[in-house]
C-alpha cells in the first residue's frame, strides 16, 4: 500500500521528466537541422483530375504552378534537387458546366512540410458540354493546271465528317473543306488531304476534333488532244577549239508543250523537237546561247518558242616531262665561282593539253638563287615559273641540288 502511495506521488515529477526530455530533444533536433522558407525554382506541372467525361474544359488552364514551403533544412534540400516529390492537382469532380474559380491542391511526398503559397493561388476554367455534329466534306480546287491539261471530277473517299468539341466552339462550324493545289500538275492525283473546319466568314475554327482529320482524294488530270509534251534535241555544228572538250550541254526548259489543230498528227509526232544547229567551232569556254526550235509544219509551240542552251567546254588535261633540263644559277657573288651537282634535272609537268603541246624544251628554264650567298656548301631547291598558271610542276628530280660555292 505503501508503495502505491510512493508511486502516485513521484507520477507527476516522472511526466514532468518526459516532457523536459522531449523539449530538450526537439530543441536539439530543430537547432541541426532548423526549418527554412524556400520557393522551389522548379514549376511544378498541374494535373486535371476529377472532369466530368460528357464534359470538356474550354479556355486555357496553367500548366505549372510555383510553390513556397516551408520546412527543416534537410527536407527543403531535397524538395528542390526533387520536385516530383510535390503533386499539384486541380480537382474538377462534381463540377457542372459554367465558370468555376478552382484553388490547386498541393500534396508533399515527405515532411514536415507547410505550404506558404501557391502561384496562382486561384485561376478561373469554364466548362462545356460536348457536342458531336456531322456535316459534309466540301472541296475546292486552287491554282491553274499547265496549259493543255484538264482536271476530271475529283473523287473523295467519304462524304461526312464528325465534327466533335465544346458545344460554343462546335456551333461555330458552317463547313469542313478540303482544299487541294493544282499547280503545274500534270499527272493523276491520288493524295490524303487534310480537312478543315470553317466558320461562316471562312476563318479555321480551332479547338474542334475532326473525324477523318482527311481524306483521300482522286482527280484524273488528262491532256487535251492536239497537245503534247516533247523534249527538247540540241543540234550542234562544228568542232570545239583543239585540245578542250565538251563537258555537258544543256537546253532550258528540257521540256515543251506543243500545239496541233490535228491531234493525230500530235500522237504520231516523235517524243523531241530538234532545235536550230547551234555553231560549237573553235568554242573554248563555258557558252549561253537562246536558239530558236525546227518545227514541223502545223505544229505550233505553247509559249515561248525560243530555248536557252547551255554549252560546257574544258580544257583536255595531260601530262609531259623534259629530261636533262639544265640547272642556271641566279645572283652569284662578284669573284665567286660555283659548282652544281648534279648540273642538270627532269621536270614533270601538267596541265590543258592545248598548253602543253605548245611547250618547247627552251621554255623550261630550272633556276637556282645564290642571293647572300658565301663561300661554303648548300642543298638548294631548283624552281622553275612559268607565266601561265595553269601549268602545274608536278616535280623536278632530283629535288635537291648540291652548291659548291668558292673562291
Amino acid at each position: 500500500m505503501k508503495a502505491l502511495q510512493w508511486l502516485f506521488k513521484i507520477i507527476p515529477t516522472i511526466l514532468i521528466a518526459l516532457v523536459l526530455a522531449i523539449i530538450v530533444w526537439f530543441s536539439s533536433v530543430t537547432a541541426s537541422d532548423p526549418n527554412e522558407e524556400g520557393l522551389i525554382p522548379t514549376p511544378i506541372p498541374i494535373s486535371v483530375i476529377g472532369l466530368n467525361p460528357d464534359l470538356i474544359l474550354s479556355g486555357d488552364i496553367p500548366d505549372v504552378a510555383s510553390v513556397m514551403v516551408k520546412a527543416p533544412q534537410s527536407v527543403l534540400t531535397r524538395l528542390i534537387n526533387e520536385p516530383n516529390l510535390i503533386k499539384i492537382t486541380a480537382n474538377l469532380s462534381g463540377l457542372a458546366t459554367g465558370e468555376h474559380n478552382i484553388s490547386p491542391q498541393v500534396d508533399i511526398a515527405i515532411g514536415p512540410t507547410e505550404v506558404l503559397r501557391v502561384t496562382p493561388a486561384t485561376f478561373t476554367i469554364s466548362l462545356e458540354s460536348i457536342q458531336t455534329k456531322e456535316l459534309p466534306i466540301n472541296f475546292s480546287m486552287i491554282g491553274n493546271l499547265p496549259i493543255s491539261y484538264e482536271a476530271g471530277e475529283p473523287q473523295l473517299s467519304m462524304g461526312n465528317v464528325q465534327v466533335s468539341g465544346p458545344t460554343s466552339l462546335v456551333s461555330e462550324v458552317t463547313q469542313v473543306i478540303a482544299t487541294i493545289d493544282l499547280t503545274n500538275i500534270t499527272a493523276n492525283v491520288n493524295k490524303l488531304v487534310d480537312l478543315r473546319a470553317l466558320n461562316a466568314n471562312g476563318a479555321i475554327v480551332t479547338g474542334v476534333t475532326l473525324s477523318p482529320s482527311s481524306v483521300r482524294v482522286e482527280i484524273p488530270i488528262t491532256q487535251l488532244g492536239g497537245y503534247r509534251n516533247v523534249f527538247i534535241k540540241i543540234i550542234t555544228t562544228g568542232q570545239i577549239a583543239q585540245g578542250f572538250y565538251l563537258t555537258g550541254i544543256y537546253a532550258n526548259p528540257p521540256t515543251i508543250t506543243i500545239y496541233t489543230s490535228d491531234p493525230d498528227l500530235a500522237n504520231n509526232m516523235p517524243t523531241f523537237i530538234e532545235t536550230m544547229p547551234i555553231n560549237l567551232n573553235g568554242a573554248d569556254e563555258d557558252f549561253e546561247t537562246n536558239v530558236a526550235l525546227s518545227l514541223p509544219e502545223q505544229i505550233q509551240v505553247v509559249g515561248d518558242q525560243n530555248i536557252t542552251v547551255q554549252v560546257g567546254i574544258a580544257a583536255i588535261e595531260s601530262s609531259i616531262n623534259f629530261s636533262n633540263v639544265p640547272v642556271q644559277y641566279l645572283n652569284l657573288g662578284n669573284r665567286l665561282k660555283v659548282t652544281l651537282t648534279p648540273d642538270v634535272v627532269d621536270v614533270y609537268l601538267s596541265g590543258p593539253l592545248f598548253l602543253l603541246d605548245n611547250l618547247n624544251f627552251s621554255d623550261i628554264i630550272v633556276t637556282l638563287d645564290l642571293q647572300n650567298r658565301g663561300t661554303g656548301i648548300y642543298q638548294l631547291v631548283p624552281r622553275i615559273e612559268f607565266g601561265n598558271e595553269l601549268i602545274k610542276v608536278d616535280a623536278i628530280l632530283p629535288g635537291t641540288i648540291e652548291v659548291n660555292i668558292s673562291q
